[in-house]
């Protein structure tokens, strides 16, 4: 009995002694503690300030609409549709609220509205009062660009605007161009706008001219010529011919001295020792009219004059001998005399200035 108290005494005791070495060692089964890593949180850039959109400008602010006709023309750099016009008076009064673009371009161009008469580099739009330039929209910096969508309205222009189409009108009388030039002032359906040129404007009348060839002069080689005798004769024979207000301004006679024999089929000179062969029993001299104030003449004038030469002597037995002397030929009608430069048998305009004017504006019937 003793035994066995003692045995359950001892079991006791070794149960307790291996309970307070566990305590004391710990499980080997548990992890032993790690350390873990410390990280910054990841940095995030600020998101950037959105730009201010540059400030608008209302170009058609400050135009005064009842003063006149005004007309307003759209440049393809703000329509991407060609030139427009508009010239509807409630249209453009409704857009002087709506209608703008920023004050600077895409590409940072600088524009304003400035004043007539300052050289813009890079026009926009023009606006017109009665035909006259009073302001323009432009670019007045080197660097200009274009406008983005969000820069710009002109929605309510583009709605009325039309084509801005150019006409051209010619004339050959003064009168008739003078007319046709106050027709375009006193309407507003035609319109010179930048078409306008410099003065004078209207044009000057101008002055027709013309150079008429007299039938050119054949005198005996030695026969002395006088210019100023041969000038008065062909005065009195072109004077009465002329229209009223023509005049003859000058009488110019060119020599070309001894004509060339030639052959008479093909009008190439002949030649004798590699040289053509003057003819000298005549020389030749072209007379050429200059004339103001007439552009032509009538075929009647011209047959008159073609009628009259100033001298023409007959050379055609001279020139049998020659053929037969000389040429060693008795075929006179196988050659001819060819003169070294134009030889005229009929009078004959050879040039002709007529009057000529032009006149270029827009045709706005059908512009708003």
């Amino acid at each position: 009995m003793i035994r066995i108290a003692f045995l359950l005494v001892t079991l006791l005791g070794g149960l307790i002694a291996f309970g307070a070495f566990y305590l004391v060692r710990g499980d080997d089964s548990t992890p032993a503690p790690t350390e873990v890593a410390q990280t910054e949180a990841p940095q995030v850039a600020p998101e950037p300030e959105a730009e201010a959109a540059p400030d608008p400008l209302f170009f058609l602010q400050g135009i005064d609409l009842g003063d006149g006709n005004v007309t307003l023309v759209l440049n393809d750099e703000l329509t991407n549709q060609g030139r427009l016009v508009v010239t509807d008076r409630s249209a453009l009064a409704a857009a002087q609220a709506t209608a703008f673009v920023t004050v600077s371009t895409e590409e940072g161009g600088t524009v304003e509205l400035i004043e007539a008469g300052a050289p813009p580099q890079y026009a926009f739009a023009k606006i017109y009062r009665d035909d006259i330039l009073v302001a323009t929209l432009t670019c007045t910096t080197t660097l200009c660009g274009g406008f983005t969508p969000e820069h710009m309205d002109i929605s309510t222009l583009l709605d009325v605007a039309q084509p801005l189409t150019s006409a051209q009108s010619s004339f050959d009388a003064y009168d008739d161009y003078l007319a046709s030039f106050e027709a375009v002032n006193a309407t507003t359906e035609y319109m010179f706008l930048d078409l306008r040129p410099a003065d004078p404007f209207p044009l000057e009348k101008q002055t027709a001219r013309m150079e008429l060839a007299l039938p050119t002069l054949v005198t005996p080689a030695n026969a002395a010529f006088d210019p100023n005798v041969a000038s008065a004769l062909a005065r009195t024979i072109v004077e009465p011919l002329l229209p009223d207000g023509a005049q003859i301004s000058e009488v110019v006679f060119t020599a070309t001295g001894e004509g060339l024999v030639a052959d008479g089929d093909s009008g190439t000179p002949v030649l004798a020792g590699g040289a053509p062969i003057p003819f000298p029993a005549v020389k030749f001299t072209d007379v050429t009219v200059s004339i103001q104030g007439v552009s032509t003449l009538s075929s009647a004038a011209l047959d008159s004059l073609s009628g009259q030469p100033l001298q023409r002597t007959d050379y055609q037995d001279a020139f049998e001998t020659f053929v037969t002397q000389r040429l060693q030929s008795s075929c006179a009608d196988c050659f001819t005399v060819k003169m070294n430069g134009d030889f005229y048998d009929d009078a004959t305009i050879i040039a002709s200035e007529p009057e000529s004017y032009q006149l270029d504006y827009y045709d706005l019937r059908e512009a708003p």
